[in-house]
């Protein structure tokens, strides 16, 4: 079969056959940022749903189950796909850099490598805080709060069980337009308590989109490297 050209866009004919392996790399990161805010974009029109019909606090508890259902599953593809190897801090700095829920520009993240158990991050900007804060400080706190201190924990024990995260400074913002908007720690504690795995992680690693495993790309490049 003859090499196809990287396409730089998707503009001309329709292509039965197209891939993204067709794509150039400028026009899959392209794609793969929109993608990422996409996930937003998703998350933001099914919890405004739930919302109105059912109030602040549905919200904030099916927020959660969704991160539990999904995090760990995908921080494991994510790490096979992209061979990030062991669980230190660096491991877990390279799957949140990679995370979809961190959608890169709409979250301006900053990481501090201290040591392999010990670190910080910070958003200078946060596009999800920007999108509650107009609504006042109880969907400030649902959202960076009660949702955060759901599922952070739960994303890093996916790379190491005794892995925890803590606020060092979070919304809401004092002073009022405070850069960067929050500051978290991430610290390996061998004493820290490790969490069961959730009965939605369960549920969800039995679903077909968990069990899924992508074809060789059209040139034999397996999804997976050997």
């Amino acid at each position: 079969m003859t090499p196809r050209k990287p396409r730089p866009d998707y503009s001309g004919d329709f292509d039965p056959d197209f891939r993204f392996e067709d794509l150039s790399k400028e026009a899959l990161v392209r794609l793969v940022r929109e993608y990422a805010l996409i996930v937003h974009l998703l998350d933001r029109s099914g919890m405004a749903a739930i919302g109105l019909r059912y109030g602040q606090e549905v919200v904030e508890q099916l927020a959660i189950e969704e991160w539990k259902g999904a995090s760990p599953i995908y921080t494991d593809r994510i790490r096979e796909i992209m061979r990030i190897e062991g669980d230190g801090v660096s491991a877990i700095f390279k799957c949140l850099q990679l995370d979809p829920g961190f959608a890169q520009h709409y979250m301006d993240v900053e990481y501090e490598l201290i040591d392999e158990r010990h670190g910080f991050f910070q958003l200078r900007s946060c596009g999800a805080l920007l999108d509650v804060e107009p609504f006042g400080e109880r969907s400030v706190k649902g959202m960076c709060h009660t949702i955060e201190d759901g599922t952070f924990d739960i994303t890093a024990q996916a790379v190491n069980p005794k892995a925890r995260i803590r606020p060092v400074h979070r919304p809401p913002r004092v002073p009022a337009g405070r850069v960067p908007h929050c500051r978290w720690e991430v610290v390996i504690d061998d004493d820290t308590e490790t969490l069961p795995e959730a009965d939605i992680t369960r549920m969800t690693r039995g679903t077909t989109a968990a069990r899924h495993r992508f074809p060789a790309m059209r040139d034999g490049t397996p999804h997976i490297p050997g």
